[in-house]
């Protein structure tokens, strides 16, 4: 079976200011750092006691909670896998400044040569000593009996968004409804969505090119080393869901993991695996890799030791440096990261449920250039033509008329005078050499005040001319930009009886944001909130 080629699916729609700016006072704000190492405590869970909803933490470890439980005297119960879980009073917190609480490691040694499963699956008794693949090879057998095959309901809170030097940029938001018939039935064709709203949030800084869609035929956003996949590519969220490789486990997804129970095992290396937690549940730490060069998957699945239910999983994708590709030196290591997974499980009632997932890939952007030729007028009379810039040019009494080139039929016409018309700066008048036969039978064409398509065939390349701030005329700057795709969960119901009305489910075929997308009439800051991430970059 041939696979060679890399190939994911990707979606084809597509000022740091102080922080008590931000802050809302309906709300109190929390950061979770490590208590060893200082480093904040990504996408961990943030429950309100004995109530089925609450957050996960963001990238920079921070999460918001409404102030109305702080008066109904509630407390947070915070967990992360390995780490302890602990409970914080909300009396404990201070409103209107950012929280930092503290949680420890919880490491536990595991010694792999002397470890033998006691413990019944639903597939029967473990033989023997536990291998990293039979820890796997177990999860993927069980996972018919881990997860619920009767209808439920997530609610959570959706965003996707840019990191552009550290910055976010581009931030949407929405809380949203998921209907699932179950884990038997395939996911794209099952599930629904319900959009309770969906907007950019604007205290975030706007970038229009980079919010365009992916664009393969200019080249001017992609992702480099991606293929489209060739089926049917639905909206961001879809695509988003489409991820999840446990729930879509009988399905093919993103590369190398293809169909997770059929091609998991075979296409990873499983090199070792050690024992943590996920609260008082001791989870399997399994280890994999994969080397097709020039790519490379590092990733790592945690598995429930008693029911092998499959807790967590990370996986990235990197491809080995080239030195000639304008993305490779932006990388200042050995590989460059085309994009990573996360999804987290949860149980519920016996069942386990997506706590959240999140997709993060880079893209290429190629800037529309800041200096250019905004207007080009031929002179029919004179055999002149005039350049207006879109601006000043800073070191005009630099540029010499041999560093005007200008092609006509992809042949060079040779310049021979360029003049600066007036005060600005920003208006030029070139004269062409007349000498040559074949050159004025081009000019004459050129000039003529017929029509003619091949008039469009004009190229300029301008050298050393640039702006007030450095910029060479024509240049296209180029870009590396992350991106994310988020989906937390922030309730559970499961056994449903009552799905959406028909015409209140999203449209996958269609961006979140279009206007002909159905809304459900909800308010919600009744029971479901917005973690909106505050405006630092995450993990400064």
């Amino acid at each position: 079976m041939i696979r060679k080629e890399f190939w994911f699916l990707f979606l084809i729609l597509s000022t740091v200011n102080t922080i008590t700016a931000q802050l809302n006072d309906a709300f109190i704000y929390g950061k979770l750092i490590d208590n060893e190492n200082q480093q904040p405590i990504v996408f961990a869970t943030v429950r309100i006691k004995d109530k089925a909803i609450g957050v996960i933490s963001n990238q920079d470890g921070g999460f918001s909670i409404p102030q109305e439980f702080e008066f109904e005297g509630e407390s947070l119960v915070i967990s992360s896998m390995g780490y302890e879980t602990k409970e914080v009073l909300f009396s404990s917190l201070n409103d209107n400044q950012i929280n930092l609480i503290y949680l420890k490691p919880s490491i536990i040694q595991l010694k792999e040569a002397i470890v033998v499963a006691k413990k019944k699956s639903q597939l029967g008794k473990v033989k023997g000593s536990l291998s990293p693949e039979k820890i796997v090879a177990m999860a993927i057998n069980n996972i018919k009996y881990n997860y619920d095959n009767n209808p439920f309901e997530l609610v959570g809170y959706y965003r996707d968004y840019q990191l552009r030097k550290k910055q976010y940029t581009n931030l949407n938001e929405s809380i949203i409804r998921v209907f699932d018939k179950g884990f038997h039935l395939q996911d794209y064709k099952s599930i629904q969505f319900g959009l309770y709203n969906y907007k950019p949030n604007l205290y975030f800084p706007i970038d229009t090119f980079a919010a365009k869609p992916y664009d393969y035929k200019k080249n001017d956003k992609y992702i480099p080393d991606a293929v489209l996949s060739k089926r049917v590519i639905p909206n961001e969220l879809a695509l988003l869901f489409i991820h999840d490789a446990i729930r879509n486990n009988n399905d093919r997804t993103f590369s190398y993991v293809y169909s997770f129970v059929q091609d998991f095992l075979k296409e990873h290396n499983f090199n070792k695996y050690s024992l943590t937690n996920f609260g008082a549940t001791a989870i399997y730490k399994v280890n994999f890799s994969k080397n097709s060069s020039p790519f490379q998957v590092k990733g790592t699945i945690y598995i429930d030791k008693n029911t092998f239910a499959i807790r967590k999983m990370e996986y990235a994708v990197f491809k080995e440096k080239n030195d000639n590709s304008v993305l490779d030196r932006d990388i200042e290591n050995d590989k460059k990261l085309l994009y990573e997974i996360i999804v987290e499980y949860r149980k519920v009632k016996g069942s386990m449920y997506l706590n959240y997932i999140s997709f993060h890939n880079k893209f290429k952007l190629i800037r529309p250039p800041e200096f250019f030729i905004k207007e080009t007028i031929l002179d029919p009379n004179t055999k002149q033509m005039t350049l207006v810039l879109n601006k000043p040019a800073n070191n005009w009494l630099e540029v010499e008329p041999r560093h005007f080139k200008i092609y006509y039929k992809k042949k060079r016409l040779k310049v021979k005078k360029v003049e600066r018309i007036g005060e600005i700066g920003d208006t030029y008048v070139v004269s062409f050499s007349k000498k040559e036969k074949n050159q004025r039978q081009r000019l004459i064409q050129l000039f003529s005040k017929i029509e003619d398509t091949t008039k469009q065939t004009l190229v300029f390349v301008i050298k050393k001319m640039t702006d007030a701030e450095g910029n060479l005329i024509a240049e296209r700057k180029t870009e590396i930009i992350d991106q994310f795709r988020e989906f937390f969960t922030q309730e559970v119901v499961s056994g449903v009886k009552k799905e959406l009305v028909t015409n209140q489910f999203l449209d996958k075929s269609k961006s979140l944001g279009n206007t002909n997308q159905p809304r459900l009439n909800f308010n919600i800051q009744q029971e479901y909130w917005m973690n909106t991430p505050l405006k630092e970059s995450p993990n400064n």
